[in-house]
């Protein structure tokens, strides 16, 4: 899914926009972090969220597919509209992009 920032703040950088209605009341909460070695098919994977913190080595939802990854949920104000904005490290680049969103209103 696209990636909509709404570049307007040269104080606290772009707005992330919601990849269902385009509000920027999105609102962030459960953090993952995924660290391995380059190829190495074990790592380390933290989750912060609300205030607790979980370690495993389970990578296998790292969104990168050779280094580190991040996942941050979002939950956004407006539509109530559910998704993932992901970071990605593949060969010297860094990717950003939600994964597949899930719209609550649906469910």
């Amino acid at each position: 899914m696209e990636l909509l920032l709404n570049p307007h703040s040269k104080i606290l950088g772009a707005d992330l926009l919601c990849p269902f209605c385009g509000s920027d009341y999105l609102h962030h909460g459960k953090v993952e972090i995924f660290d391995r070695q380059e190829d190495n098919e074990t790592g380390l994977h933290v989750s912060v969220d609300a205030s607790r913190v979980t370690l495993d080595s389970d990578i296998s939802g790292n969104p990168s597919l050779r280094r580190q990854g991040l996942k941050i949920h979002f939950g956004c104000e407006n539509c109530n509209g559910a998704s993932i904005l992901t970071l990605a490290q593949h060969k010297g680049t860094t990717y950003m992009k939600f994964l597949k969103p899930i719209h609550l209103a649906v469910l």
